[in-house]
């Protein structure tokens, strides 16, 4: 067959697709039953249609296409995997994780087994041709199920786990088949040698895919604001990560096209514009709906031509092949899941909610293309191939058929589409809000284009039934007060988006503070005002990337990435602060209207309490670097400038006041200045510790020698507010000096707070007494850290600077009680 039938059969193929869609929608079935139905239809039109002369030419063309089910595979399975893992987001996949894992991985393995040694007994086949079966049939099709799920309203915790599992299930159930096929096909299987090498083409192609993700997101930071580049290297690492493990490597490509593609979600997006990456994930989706569709039917073709082979012993086969393969499946729900979660391992999933998981495993593309796959491998036995491919078919068209069209009359039964209260709460306060909006927009409407006000009355008699009296949701003043916290998250996040879209912020914070702001929504959705409180709180809170750079300063000296992470705190309080402010007139403007007035005066007081926080917080840094804090404000007013200077060129260009030379020039002119914000501002904290030290008054007697040899043994620690660095009671010689900031001094009578100058810690060094106050650091800082023996080696050689701190130790009788006089005593 020549290419152009090739493409012209597909091209058919395509518009068929479409059509079957748009009908699966219109009689709301779901779209693998529509999809088989139609791959079964032209498979049998492309058996018998020859028979009609008119259609054989037709016929020929579907039944003679060059298409294997290793080249369906190649071709389709990436972009499957990869648009899977682009689609979800793997940090609110964690709350479920050992639910995921258990249902994805776990239950291949206790599927495979089960319905291997199920089928065994009946005599038609060997141990391994079973196996190799129970592998085929353990991987679960989550479209039809996450299309039913959303269309009845089932609890968004069911649509995660169904997501999580059909991202991992894929990967386990190939490379678990991979292994079965090569033991199938020896005659011999090893039960401890399949372990070991499940594991190692498991973890060979996470580690591949990991190591390609990493790559590929690098290169994608550099494409950020070129779609189509980043979408074309995110094509190239779906294949490449496939092609070079499964045929390069030997371990498992579906493995590390996941996880590629959950690298490539994770890191790759904070290193893009928004606009971009919505881009690369509308095309991933067009793509994977291509993929998905054509494997569901090209595989489908051979149903007709698999089940004459149907028999009444194949028919008791697929009677114990259903009842294994769902026997393993509840086996899992309600047999190990209870014991993660008596662990505490998992979270409580009801039965009705296991229900709903249990008769949602059906099977799809994939089952019929690893099936077919093993009809092409000539070291399998033909009556084997047979046995595989007819139980797949017949087991697939049992789940379609039975399963997918009951599942949405299960849902229903179960009472799993309806909303809770607070989700009924949250639907009823939406359409209060949008009614509000639509009857302003309206009003204003007529008034601009003089309508009559009878007209006006009669085109809102809809919304007056839907609007209460007040306002107000019909709820308790507590939920009403979580809705509009929801609602107030939600508006910050669009904010941040906003922002992010404008380049007002670079892309890694955008996508940190977005992130921030759904945990805050999720938060204030799960425990009202004190979650919102709680989760807003942890925002201001040290992130595990500014603790390891802290160590890291400490520990090796190393200052970039502590450097990187202030600089990142910075962004993240100054764009914090400009969004709560931007917040405070959505409480009056669409809260109140809705909600109730007094519900947006707790909301505005939430509010400034936010603000205050953070003002606070960016006031401790802005202290320690002030002119940075500057230029990262000039900065932000300079993008806003650029912005609205390119909006004016946009509406200038389109009201066609200036013409094509112009706007060419305009543009360049534009790509020139947005170049001075390609990179993140460098916050320099380096410190000349010898120029510090000739400012201490301690040290003030100090040769230039003398300074430098006590600067090479000097260490440097930054500080962060409230931390101690000198506990009451402790056994310590280390010296500290203030090189920036301020310390707090209790002695248990007294605070005494400290600047930049002195030195804590030295006579505990000195005498070697225990420690008698702790000390604080108020602020962010720097601090010079002297060990004790070093300062004694010190003051042995330094007459005079010992002199002076025995002068101390005798007027404070040997302890450090006498604070209060140790200070002009330094600075004298």
């Amino acid at each position: 067959m020549t290419l152009s039938l090739v493409l012209a059969a597909l091209a058919i193929l395509v518009v068929f697709i479409a059509v079957t869609e748009a009908t699966a929608s219109r009689l709301a079935l779901p779209q693998s039953v529509m999809l088989a139905g139609l791959g079964m239809l032209l498979g049998t039109f492309a058996t018998f249609g020859d028979e009609v002369g008119a259609l054989a030419p037709v016929a020929l063309l579907f039944r003679d296409l060059p298409l294997s089910a290793d080249t369906i595979t190649l071709i389709l399975l990436p972009p499957l995997l990869f648009d899977a893992a682009l689609r979800i987001d793997a940090r609110r996949m964690l709350d479920d994780a050992a639910a995921i894992f258990l249902l994805a991985v776990v239950a291949v393995c206790v599927s495979t087994f089960a319905v291997g040694f199920a089928l065994a007994p009946l005599g038609a086949q060997p141990l391994v041709v079973c196996l190799l079966l129970g592998a085929i049939v353990s991987t679960t099709d989550p479209l039809a199920v996450l299309s039913i799920f959303r269309d009845v309203g089932a609890p968004a915790r069911l649509v995660r786990i169904v997501e999580g599992e059909s991202l991992l299930n894929d990967a386990a159930a190939i490379a678990l088949f991979t292994i079965l096929v090569t033991a199938a096909s020896t005659g011999t299987v090893s039960f401890t040698d399949g372990i070991v090498v499940f594991l190692l083409t498991g973890l060979g192609g996470i580690a591949a895919g990991f190591a390609m993700g990493v790559v590929g997101s690098m290169l994608s930071a550099l494409t950020r604001h070129h779609p189509a580049a980043t979408m074309s290297i995110s094509l190239a690492l779906a294949y490449l990560s496939y092609i070079a493990c499964e045929q390069l490597l030997g371990i498992s490509g579906a493995m590390a096209v996941v996880t590629a593609g959950l690298v490539t979600a994770e890191r790759g997006q904070s290193g893009r514009a928004p606009a971009t990456w919505r881009h690369v994930k509308d095309i991933w989706e067009q793509l994977a709906f291509w993929s998905n569709s054509l494997v569901f039917v090209l595989a489908a073709f051979l149903v007709p031509t698999l089940l004459t082979r149907f028999d009444a012993t194949m028919a008791l086969a697929v009677v114990v092949l259903v009842v294994a393969a769902f026997g393993a499946r509840a086996l899992v729900l309600w047999g190990f899941l209870p014991l993660l979660q008596k662990a505490a391992l998992a979270q409580r999933i009801s039965n009705r909610a296991k229900t709903l998981l249990w008769w949602g495993g059906l099977r799809g593309a994939l089952t019929l293309v690893l099936a077919l796959s093993v009809t092409e491998h000539a070291t399998i036995p033909a009556d084997a191939q047979e046995y595989i491919a007819v139980l797949a078919t017949a087991f697939t068209l049992f789940t379609i058929l039975v399963n997918g069209l009951t599942l949405r009359g299960l849902t229903r039964l179960l009472g799993l589409h309806r909303l809770s209260p607070f989700d009924r709460s949250l639907g009823e306060g939406a359409r209060a809000l949008a009614t509000n909006t639509a009857r302003a927009t309206v009003a204003s409407a007529a008034t601009s284009y003089g309508i009559a006000a009878p007209v006006v009355d009669e085109a809102l008699a809809a919304y007056d039934e839907a609007a209460t009296s007040d306002g107000a949701v019909p709820v308790s003043a507590r939920q009403r007060l979580a809705l509009a916290l929801v609602v107030l998250a939600q508006a910050e996040r669009a904010a941040l988006t906003r922002h992010g879209e404008n380049g007002f912020v670079t892309p890694r914070v955008a996508e940190i503070l977005n992130r921030e702001a759904q945990r805050i929504r999720e938060a204030a959705r799960q425990s009202g005002r004190s979650g919102y409180l709680r989760s807003s709180a942890r925002t201001l809170g040290f992130s595990a990337d500014f603790r390891l750079a802290l160590r890291l300063q400490r520990i090796l000296g190393l200052r970039g990435p502590l450097s990187t992470v202030l600089a990142e705190r910075f962004e993240r309080l100054l764009v914090r602060r400009i969004v709560l402010n931007e917040l405070r007139p959505f409480c009056e403007d669409r809260i109140a209207p809705v909600l109730g007035r007094r519900v947006a005066t707790v909301c505005r007081r939430i509010l400034d309490r936010r603000s205050r926080a953070v003002r606070n917080a960016l006031d401790a840094l802005s202290l320690q670097y002030p002119r940075y804090a500057a230029a990262m404000e000039q900065r932000f007013l300079e993008r806003v400038a650029l912005r609205a200077e390119e909006h004016e060129y946009r509406m200038l260009r389109e009201e066609g006041l200036i013409g094509a030379e112009i706007s060419t020039a305009l543009d360049a002119h534009l790509a020139a200045a947005s170049r001075r914000f390609a990179g993140a501002l460098k916050l320099d904290l380096g410190i000349d510790k010898r120029t510090l030290l000739a400012g201490l008054p301690i040290f003030a007697d100090l040769s230039d020698s003398e300074l430098a040899e006590i600067a090479r043994v000097l260490r440097t620690r930054f500080v962060v507010p409230g931390e101690r660095i000198i506990r009451r009671g402790d056994l310590g010689d280390t010296v500290f000096f203030v090189a920036s900031g301020a310390v707090e001094v209790d002695t248990g009578n007294q605070r005494i707070p400290l600047g930049r100058g002195v030195c804590v810690g030295e006579l505990a060094a000195f005498s070697g007494a225990p420690r008698s106050a702790h000390v604080t650091m108020l602020g962010y800082g720097e601090l010079l850290v002297l060990q004790g023996r070093a300062f004694r080696t010190l003051l042995e050689r330094n007459a005079a600077m010992r002199q002076k701190i025995e002068a101390i130790v005798a007027e404070r009788g040997g302890g450090e009680a006498g604070r209060g006089a140790l200070v002009p005593a330094l600075a004298s």
